[in-house]
């Protein structure tokens, strides 16, 4: 009996030993769980605490902007019905974000913009939407200037020998520049305009030259002043190939204008061997000449015919004046 009690009281002690170092585990993982769920809770605060501190500063320099509620073409102009303002965060906004509805409204876009893309300066444009009917020029009968370089901004006038001088087309861009020839743009009125002026020039010896603006972004454009000649017009459409050979006229005009200018520059021989390479090429020259002018004179005969003929059609009116009253 004795024994028995003893073996109880073992068991028991041992129960109450085992159930004491689980308590001990489980208070400890308690106490370990509760530091760590502490910790976790004070770096939640912290990061909420420092997002938080980060969104008002974003509040305080956020940008307004505007973006389109609809899908807008290229060259499709954008109205303010189709304008959302927003707000823009500061880290995020782009330098050339535009802010003011009045700069956007009734602008162009230059790009596709899809709904709910926010505007920049470089998505729009001011401009008026491209004319349909513009079209790129080739210009070889104009005098240029010395200085004239690629982007220059002109004005391309016609001088008559009466003195009369005229605007034909203002402030035009030069596109594109090799050596005589130029590359402007130009609607169909300008066109027509420059192909009266072109067989003006060739009729009565007149001049089409440019001349550049001094400061461009503050010159307002110049009202041309040209008035195209209704007999010069009628001529056209009664030979469409006028145009053409006036073009090529003017356009020789220029080069013989230009290899006399350099003949002239070098005219200056300072040595003996360069008199007698120039003497060599002179008399090659004058050999060539003779045979193209012994080939040639039918052909001068009748260039000089057709040009009685068109000078007689302009002064069926009793002027060579086209702008005489």
């Amino acid at each position: 009996m004795s024994k028995l009690r003893k073996s109880s009281k073992q068991k028991l002690s041992a129960g109450c030993i085992g159930a004491g170092i689980v308590g001990m585990i489980f208070v400890s993982y308690l106490i370990l769980n509760t530091h760590q769920m502490s910790e976790i809770r004070k770096q939640a605060e912290v990061e909420a605490e420092q997002k938080w501190k980060l969104y008002e500063q974003e509040q305080r320099t956020a940008k307004t902007g505007w973006a389109v509620v609809r899908d807008i073409s290229p060259g499709e102009q954008i109205t303010s019905n189709d304008l959302k303002g927003i707000k823009v965060p500061g880290s995020q906004a782009p330098s050339n974000l535009l802010a003011n509805k009045n700069e956007v409204s009734g602008t162009t876009a230059k790009i596709e913009l899809k709904k709910g893309s926010v505007l920049t300066s470089a998505m729009i444009t001011a401009k008026e939407p491209t004319p349909k009917d513009l079209r790129n020029r080739e210009l070889k009968v104009v005098v240029l200037p010395s200085s004239l370089k690629s982007g220059d901004e002109v004005d391309i006038r016609i001088q008559f020998p009466t003195g009369q001088d005229y605007i034909l087309l203002s402030k035009k861009k030069i596109s594109r520049l090799e050596g005589p020839i130029v590359w402007v743009t130009m609607n169909e009125q300008e066109i027509l305009s420059l192909s009266s002026a072109i067989v003006d020039a060739y009729l009565h010896k007149a001049s089409i030259y440019a001349l550049t603006y001094v400061d461009p972004q503050f010159q307002p454009k110049a009202i041309p002043t040209y008035p195209p000649n209704a007999q010069v017009l009628a001529l056209m459409n009664s030979d469409p190939n006028l145009v053409r050979v006036a073009e090529q006229k003017l356009s020789k005009q220029l080069r013989d204008s230009l290899e006399n200018a350099i003949g002239s520059s070098n005219n200056v021989i300072s040595t003996p061997a360069e008199r007698v390479l120039s003497e060599e090429v002179a008399a090659q020259h004058a050999g060539t000449a003779i045979e193209d002018a012994a080939s040639g004179i039918d052909d001068t005969g009748s260039e000089e015919q057709d040009h009685k003929e068109q000078t007689k059609i302009l002064t069926q009116g009793g002027s060579s004046d086209p702008y005489a009253k």
